[in-house]
């Protein structure tokens, strides 16, 4: 596989997960706070595996020009403040309903939403086009075999997760 591909379809799956999330703080239900939590233990860890591969690819700037440098250094201060709240998201899910409101994990969820948005976006627009090189590469050739072999099985993962969500948001509904 094309890491180009692979990265267009771990994005496309990400943003899958995002609009499921976006669903389901939408909905007024009893079973929304555990769907949501659900989903973002799902997410959290695919995020991060899926920014250690990114690192593999980007470690390295195909040239010293100023705009490659300048998207470079936005888009690893993007996973600096992904980080950050993903790390106030998993400590928040580690509490009871009674200690953490809903309304708070639906505040931290929709920053994560907008945040991840951006950031795929960014990406996609700012910084891709600077990697042609490496992005037109098969994974084997860019990133150590098991790295690879995690990256397909992230994609799974991410198939899954968003398949088993939405059985079980579609399920709650049929239950209320």
């Amino acid at each position: 596989m094309i890491v180009a591909e692979l990265f267009a379809r771990e994005h496309a799956l990400f943003r899958g997960f995002v609009d499921r999330l976006e669903l389901d703080l939408s909905q007024r239900r009893e079973g929304a706070r555990d769907a949501v939590s659900e989903a973002l233990r799902m997410l959290l860890p695919a995020l991060d595996r899926h920014s250690e591969i990114e690192d593999i690819v980007f470690r390295h700037p195909p040239d010293l020009e100023d705009n490659a440098s300048r998207a470079l250094t936005e888009v690893d201060a993007q996973h600096a403040e992904l980080a950050a709240l993903r790390d106030e998201i998993l400590s928040a899910l580690e509490q009871s309903a009674e200690e953490l409101p809903f309304t708070r994990l639906k505040a931290l969820t929709e920053a994560l939403i907008a945040d991840l948005r951006v950031h795929l976006h960014t990406e996609e627009t700012r910084l891709w086009p600077f990697y042609k090189g490496a992005l037109g590469r098969t994974v084997e050739a860019v990133v150590p075999i098991d790295l690879g072999k995690r990256a397909l099985a992230l994609e799974k993962e991410l198939e899954r997760g968003i398949a088993a969500i939405s059985h079980s948001s579609s399920r709650s509904d049929a239950d209320s």
